[in-house]
């Protein structure tokens, strides 16, 4: 081989990817940041300083990759000497560029499609120096992200190995890519490196920089997130007015409960058996004509075990009953002139858990199953109170584990699946993708309480004494 020294240009990111200890990489960016180029720039001084080592670059689709990764190598290798570019030849069918010498081979590999099983028998002739996996986002889930990766570890040089994962976070948070991403922050073996087109501002035309500069100031969420790689919900979502900064805090103690009492106490209730969690999520019905979500029961059985209803609703559900009717002073008389009601309404397909509410719970409370409108006049009655400002949800930072009796850190579950709850191709109903438990029990409370005549009419003498109905207390900007 031949040894010289010759010059290349990285930004100083990609500098300190290629001077880092870590083996994995993540790399989730808007578009014009750079990351397929120096990703394979990367790669390439790789293999030069490794010989008899492979590189494998990964696709959903193996089709598109001619055009792309392939031809993106062909083109990077002129930034190179010409004694270099000489070394390596590109071939097809199947797709594949050989040093020569047989000191290293670079693979083109596609891990989509139905068939989950394709990567299994892969192999390469020589360790594996480095991995590229382009446009991540374009697997329709993690599966298969990690069958291909499976397959691949088996021949890494471990001690010198870069994997580098590719990817433009879509709109939607809840994609499987955004997710993956929030979790590799936390990872130690990771390192997580946001990328932006102002990294690679140097490498540039002008006609590039002042697009978008223009989208920047015209189009500021369409910048967000085509150019920052930032998830701003994007279309098809179910509640795009529920916003996490307006309507998830910590109200119980410092806003609406603190001021106004509690005038009743309504439950939704989701029920489910083997697969989806049971939950039951308390409405505070306070004396402004606002509710406040308080502490949600979340049963799931995927991680808790199945359990029956009536055994739940025994042990579990009397606990977590006990303990919201003590913290909301629900049976305090001198919070109100006498207990405060508190009605269940459960899923009308939960009859086993209806029976099983109304055997423990009747003496103290009411329980009915929901009537059910269609999906589309009960999310309306929901989209409603969210946009009007009369629902909020109060933040625990996680919630209680009744049957691991611990305490779950998490981001709230009932906000998680209102930001990212998405109506399916149709839209006549959810996309399935996302878990809709918590929404669910959430909205059987919503459309009760807010659909009733009576509750209306209640409603309006309360805001017939408000100065301004859509006003929270605290907040600096009103409705």
């Amino acid at each position: 081989m031949t040894n010289n020294v010759f010059n290349i240009n990285l930004p100083k990111k990609w500098q300190d990817i290629y001077n880092s200890n870590k083996h994995w990489f993540l790399l989730p960016s808007g578009r014009i940041s750079g990351k397929t180029k120096n990703s394979i720039i990367v790669a390439i001084l790789l293999m030069l300083n490794n010989p008899y080592r492979d590189i494998v670059v990964v696709r959903s689709s193996y089709g598109s990759m001619a055009d792309s990764a392939y031809q993106e190598f062909n083109s990077e290798l002129v930034e190179f000497p010409d004694y270099i570019q000489k070394q390596f030849k590109f071939k097809k069918s199947p797709l594949r560029i050989e040093r020569e010498g047989n000191s290293g081979t670079i693979y083109f590999i596609g891990g989509g499609g139905s068939n989950e099983d394709r990567t299994k028998g892969f192999k390469t002739k020589h360790k594996i120096i480095c991995v590229v996996v382009e446009e991540s986002q374009e697997f329709k889930d993690k599966n298969l992200y990690d069958q291909f990766m499976a397959s691949l570890r088996r021949n890494f040089d471990t001690d010198k190995i870069k994997v580098f994962v590719l990817g433009n976070p879509p709109q939607i948070k809840s994609h499987w890519f955004n997710v993956f991403t929030e979790e590799k922050r936390k990872d130690k073996e990771w390192e997580v490196i946001n990328l932006y087109w102002y990294d690679i501002l140097p490498f540039l035309n002008d006609i590039d920089i002042k697009e978008i500069l223009k989208c920047k100031y015209q189009t500021p969420d369409t910048y967000q997130w085509l150019y920052e790689g930032v998830p701003t919900g994007g279309t098809g979502l179910v509640y795009p007015m529920f916003k996490k900064e307006t309507h998830l805090g910590d109200f119980y103690n410092n806003s609406i409960v603190s001021d106004y009492r509690v005038v009743g106490c309504v439950i939704g209730v989701d029920g489910a058996v083997n697969h989806d969690a049971t939950s039951l999520v308390p409405l505070l019905i306070m004396s402004n004509g606002q509710c406040v979500v308080g502490k949600i029961f979340y049963h799931d059985p995927t991680k808790d075990g199945v359990r029956g209803s009536f055994p739940l609703v025994e042990n579990e559900i009397t606990q977590w009953f006990n303990e919201i009717r003590n913290t909301y002073k629900l049976d305090n008389p001198y919070n109100w002139a006498g207990s405060i009601p508190i009605v269940f309404v459960v899923d009308s397909a939960a009859t086993d858990l209806q029976q099983a509410l109304k055997y423990y719970f009747s003496n103290r409370a009411d329980i009915f199953a929901i009537k059910k409108g269609t999906v589309i006049q009960m999310v309306g009655v929901v989209q409603n109170a969210i946009a009007k400002n009369v629902v909020f949800v109060s933040d625990y930072g996680g919630y209680y584990d009744y049957s691991q009796k611990k305490f779950i850190p998490s981001e709230n579950i009932l906000a998680y699946q209102l930001t990212n709850l998405i109506w399916n191709d149709k839209q006549t109903g959810y996309n399935p993708k996302i878990p809709n438990d918590c929404s669910d029990a959430f909205t059987y409370g919503i459309y009760f309480y807010y659909r009733q005549t009576e509750n209306l009419v209640w409603l309006s003498d309360v805001v017939n004494r408000r100065s301004d109905y859509y006003y929270i207390k605290g907040q600096e900007q009103q409705t």
